[in-house]
């Protein structure tokens, strides 16, 4: 009986470490990483399992978990083991997830820019693919004419301070779309 509890409550830190680590990895919240699944693991070296490229391993056998986890649309992998989290290398991204990045970071450092804060001081707190009906991304300004065609794109949600920040986004571009939520 306390085996088994022992074992959920470790699973639960080994996924709190995993996405803390990965949240750090691509500067969101937590919060919005969800984890998908969780395996026991044993790993034979210092890297977890998942050396970086140049890094020197020693052999060690280290127990811990393997954490999938899923952010912006996109499947991670987390290996946790000896109170400490590698994300291992992600498989190549397709182009819409490369844009999706691309576009987060060009919102964060607008967001950045207006705030005068550093791009540390803002987190993601979501991104999801969304489609517009016209060129205006759903941001329409008064007087502007835009193209009216089906635009795919994103939303993306920053937070700085407490305060929350909607970004539109086509594949090419982002705007801020209402100044902020309270």
């Amino acid at each position: 009986m306390w085996f088994a509890i022992a074992s959920l409550l470790l699973a639960a830190g080994d996924a709190d470490l995993a996405r803390g680590a990965l949240a750090r990895e691509l500067k969101m919240s937590p919060e919005t990483i969800k984890v998908r699944s969780s395996r026991s693991a044993q790993w034979a070296d210092s890297a977890l399992g998942c050396p970086k490229k140049g890094e020197k391993t020693t052999p060690s056998i280290t127990r811990g978990s393997e954490v999938r986890l899923e952010a912006m649309g996109r499947e991670y992998t987390v290996h946790v083991g000896g109170g400490r989290a590698v994300v291992c290398e992600a498989k190549p991204a397709d182009d819409k997830m490369v844009a999706a990045a691309r576009l987060n970071q060009l919102a964060r450092k607008d967001l950045a820019e207006r705030l005068k804060v550093g791009d540390d001081a803002i987190e993601t707190s979501f991104l999801r693919p969304a489609t517009w009906r016209d060129g205006s991304l759903g941001c329409p300004q008064p007087g502007m004419m835009y193209p009216q065609m089906v635009t795919p794109g994103f939303v993306i949600e920053l937070t700085s301070k407490g305060k929350a920040y909607t970004y539109h986004a086509d594949l090419r571009r982002v705007v801020p779309c209402d100044s902020e939520k309270k």
